[in-house]
């Protein structure tokens, strides 16, 4: 078959695929529309660009290597946020093609089998990503995360926290005491609230928290943000915040059936002391997790940067002065000039350090 057929019959099967969303299904024009937008990327980038063949060819290997391998080496700005999209539009469209008898039940399932675990292909994500191209095993460790030899992390979710030294001594009990910060009583309200929905089924594009959990945490904050009535997780500093940060401590998991399953750890964290809980809290964010987590997907700016460069920003925060009332722009370009910061990296702070503020400052 030539290319040319090959792509004619191939629109042809992905706008009967959008008409059977719409007319069989119910979808809404917008639903189907991004449905069949995904397949038209995996058929024509993938399977005619590079593999050369149809969709009614279509084996378990081929979403492997497209969402685990492809995908995410050869799209721009791809990110482990499309894996869930992709698989519920996988399943839809396999499952119409078995309908109309065009694949075998067979061939279904095999496919179906390769859509069933998207933590594995979220993993993919996160391990091509953790590769370092200036190390000097980039080479090998590239390779091994392309045959798929990458090492499995294993969580001990009974190991007890580690409390960062350096911060402990940077303030005291007094000092938490006399705080007017809420972040850590708020925090324990999350983890609670958390705990007691145990099980929760998260957003299908990005294993988030959804919309009524969100707006019943942030009613339960100490100040509650001003949310619109169509806010998502990463709508809200504080609770997004805290999704992220609760991951790295591996207070919950995402399981493969998209819930969020609590561990161990939360009742560990619990026993920590009020100030060792802040400690490994403020850690864990201002350390181990990726600040780009905690802003709005696609928000843009250098979070990466801002947070390589994040002991400058601790500069300012020293010079800061408990109590006092500060017009905090001003002091970050003041600050910066001594530092001899560009206009640009300025902004940058200025972004992460609002966020910063807005969550841990009261």
């Amino acid at each position: 078959m030539t290319r040319r057929r090959l792509e004619k019959e191939t629109e042809k099967l992905i706008e009967l695929f959008h008409n059977y969303l719409t007319m069989n299904k119910g979808l809404s024009e917008e639903t189907a529309s991004e449905h069949a937008e995904r397949i038209r990327f995996f058929a024509f980038h993938y399977l005619i660009g590079y593999e050369g063949k149809s969709l009614l060819e279509v084996t378990g290997y081929d979403i492997e290597d497209y969402l685990g391998n492809w995908y995410i080496r050869k799209v721009l700005n791809s990110g482990n946020s499309d894996v869930r999209p992709a698989l519920i539009a996988f399943k839809k469209f396999f499952k119409f093609l078995h309908e109309n008898g065009k694949i075998s039940k067979e061939q279904l399932e095999d496919i179906l089998s390769a859509c069933e675990d998207p933590q594995k292909y979220i993993r993919r994500f996160e391990t091509y990503f953790e590769l370092d191209p200036e190390s000097e095993t980039w080479d090998e460790d590239f390779e091994r995360w392309f045959m798929g030899q990458e090492e499995e992390i294993e969580v001990n979710y009974e190991q007890p926290f580690e409390v960062n030294e350096e911060i402990t001594g940077a303030f005291s009990e007094d000092d938490l005491k006399s705080s007017t910060a809420s972040v850590l009583n708020d925090f324990q309200t999350f983890l609670n609230y958390i705990s007691a929905n145990n099980g929760m089924k998260l957003t299908a594009a990005s294993s988030f928290i959804g919309r009524k959990h969100v707006f019943a945490l942030n009613e339960a904050m100490s100040s509650p943000e001003e949310l619109k009535s169509t806010a998502n997780q990463p709508d809200s500093r504080t609770i997004h915040l805290f999704y992220n940060v609760s991951m790295t401590l591996d207070l919950f998991v995402v399981s493969a059936k998209n819930t969020l399953t609590v561990t161990p750890r939360i009742d560990i964290f619990k026993m920590l002391s009020p100030k060792e809980q802040f400690v490994v809290l403020f850690d864990a964010m201002w350390n181990e997790t990726s600040w780009e987590k905690f802003l709005q997907p696609n928000s843009g700016g250098r979070p990466e940067w801002a947070q390589a460069r994040r002991w400058d920003m601790a500069y300012l925060f020293s010079r800061c002065e408990s109590g006092e009332t500060y017009l905090f722009k001003e002091q970050l370009k003041e600050a910066g000039m001594e530092l001899e910061n560009t206009e640009d990296e300025l902004e940058g702070y200025w972004m992460m350090a609002e966020f910063i503020l807005s969550v841990f400052v009261e």
